[in-house]
């Protein structure tokens, strides 16, 4: 199949006790991927996630867009 190009980004957000999000930061920089699929490229974006972050997947995002 024929790779595509795209742009990705990873953000931490945090929350507090109630859930609600305080804050949100990149925690890894817009980079940008030849994949076949949006799915290949947030499969990859989850190995540059540094440990420290990985205590807490559900305040991960990966956001993806075509280029």
């Amino acid at each position: 199949m024929k790779k595509q190009l795209f742009e990705y980004v990873v953000l931490l957000h945090t929350t507090d006790e109630k859930g609600k999000v305080t804050n949100s930061e990149i925690i890894v920089p817009k980079k940008e991927m030849l994949a076949v699929s949006d799915k290949e490229v947030a499969f990859k974006a989850t190995r540059e996630i540094d440990d420290k972050y990985v205590t807490n997947p559900e305040n991960i995002e990966i956001i993806v867009r075509p280029f």
